[in-house]
């Protein structure tokens, strides 16, 4: 009897720390998936959702343009930056997430747009559109017990690019024909450039 009490304390002695470190390595990696699917995620919602809340379709865009005679701007609104980060922060619209299912560290997120022309006549403007890249990432604590095998830092990050029509004020600018006939119906002169 004593020594089947005995063995089985060797046993277990022997064999729970393993069970705990694998037990606790797999919480990690279930935590990283969780944060690589919010990656994910929140590109996606800063791409589509915040994007077109954002962007201006109006005809005071476009009387703008006219009235600077300057390239319409292609910076990301700085919404959709924040937007994104907040998605992976889990602070976004959905509400917060608990910690254990946050970045350890802050996110980070970028944004750029270009306007790309493709094939055709370089009049029509159905051959212009926009491409906006969207990325996202942040970096999780390694625990102690997997340093060794993973490194100090984790990472997560995703990045979407998607395209969309360019917005007429940028149709304006880079097609000639269309510049024109505008400016005319506005009474002004316009010196429009060419994408």
């Amino acid at each position: 009897m004593h020594a089947q009490r005995g063995s089985a304390l060797f046993e277990t002695t022997l064999f729970l720390p393993i069970a705990l470190v694998v037990l606790f390595a797999v919480l990690y990696f279930a935590r990283f998936g969780v944060l690589e699917e919010r990656a994910q995620t929140a590109v996606r919602y800063g791409a589509l959702v915040s994007y077109e809340s954002a962007t201006k379709y109006s005809a005071a865009d476009i009387y703008d343009a006219v009235a600077s005679q300057a390239p319409p701007v292609t910076a990301c609104d700085p919404s959709i930056v924040a937007d994104t980060v907040k998605a992976l922060d889990g602070t976004g619209p959905s509400g917060s997430a608990q910690p254990f299912w946050k970045p350890d560290h802050p996110a980070t997120a970028g944004c750029t747009v270009t306007t790309v022309s493709f094939g055709g006549a370089s009049w029509s403007s159905s051959h212009y559109i926009t491409v906006t890249q969207n990325s996202v990432g942040a970096l999780m604590d390694v625990p102690t017990y997997i340093t060794s095998l993973l490194g100090v830092n984790g990472s997560v990050s995703a990045s979407l690019g998607y395209a969309h029509a360019a917005p007429p004020s940028m149709i304006m600018y880079c097609v000639s024909d269309v510049a024109t006939a505008v400016s005319a119906g506005l009474n002004v002169t316009y010196n429009g450039g060419n994408c």
